[in-house]
């Protein structure tokens, strides 16, 4: 799996000065085949190349199937899964919308509108429909631009013609999803403080304190669009992050486990093999094997 320069959102640039990420990805090189629920400014684009996905965004579940793909706007929680362990080979292209804003006029009359369009939180794009299909071939063009030397160019070209395409539907084609609700800033807040927190000790009383809500509505809350309890979701979080450090690095399992906010290697073991289904060590022995041979 291709690596990039991680920012203070959890976002992986490939290059600091330009602020986007283009890679070909599997869902088989992410723990249980999911990616966690996240948020984050920049906007993003899968295409599926094989296999299918299930995408939920705002707890919208939004199912893409082979040559469909997904348009996500700026600032939505959204996850993937396979709906089980299925493989799924598919092209990210996420960039921030600074990109876009060439001038403040076209800041304030084209990309302002569509990233503040709380009706379009997504947009599926399908190849059957002609201007959809505009924006995955774009797509794919920049992906296989990605080690030309004039890459950033060339990738800002086709990210302009990506979204003249966006702007000019966004009000024609509206995503059907449930309506935006004050609730997904709670459930923002309450997510990015434990993705900065994970390390150390994080109460469901820290967590609810963050949205300014009460213990059993956070609870709600988070069932209501993650589906789990907000404890689970540190649980897993902090897991995900043990096994990219399994996989990336030499860390020894119980400084991965200490790193990654555990109490002890023991109980770290433990819950991986609850809710991974393999032990530390043989997580990554697998996936290590799997990301060297992907290079």
């Amino acid at each position: 799996m291709e690596k990039g320069i991680e920012n203070s959102i959890g976002v992986n640039y490939d290059e600091v000065e330009f602020p986007a990420v283009i890679r070909r990805d599997w869902l088989s090189n992410y723990p249980k085949f999911e990616v966690d629920s996240h948020w984050h400014d920049e906007v993003e684009f899968l295409v599926i190349l094989r296999g299918h996905m299930r995408c939920t965004v705002n707890g919208e579940s939004v199912p893409l199937e082979e040559e469909e793909g997904i348009f996500i706007n700026s600032r939505q929680v959204h996850d993937i899964s396979s709906g089980g362990r299925f493989e799924c080979e598919f092209i990210t292209v996420r960039f921030h919308p600074m990109l876009l804003c060439a001038t403040q006029e076209i800041e304030n009359r084209f990309v302002t509108p569509v990233i503040e369009n709380t009706n379009y939180p997504f947009q599926i794009l399908k190849p059957d429909m002609e201007w959809q299909r505009n924006v995955l071939d774009a797509i794919n063009r920049v992906y296989y631009m990605r080690h030309e030397i004039t890459l950033e160019l060339g990738a800002q070209g086709q990210f302009f013609l990506i979204w003249e395409q966006l702007f000019l539907h966004s009000g024609k084609v509206p995503a059907k999803v449930r309506a935006s609700s004050p609730q997904l800033s709670q459930l923002k807040d309450m997510i990015s403080y434990i993705a900065a927190n994970y390390r150390g000790k994080v109460t469901l009383d820290d967590i609810r304190q963050v949205g300014n809500i009460g213990k059993t509505n956070c609870c709600q809350l988070f069932q209501k669009y993650l589906n789990q309890t907000p404890i689970m979701y540190l649980m897993m979080f902090r897991l995900r992050k043990g096994a990219d450090l399994l996989t990336n690095t030499d860390m020894p399992v119980v400084d991965i486990a200490y790193e990654v906010g555990f109490s002890g290697a023991s109980y770290f073991a433990e819950a991986f093999k609850k809710h991974m289904g393999e032990m530390p060590s043989e997580y990554r022995k697998k996936h290590r094997r799997v990301s060297d041979d992907r290079r």
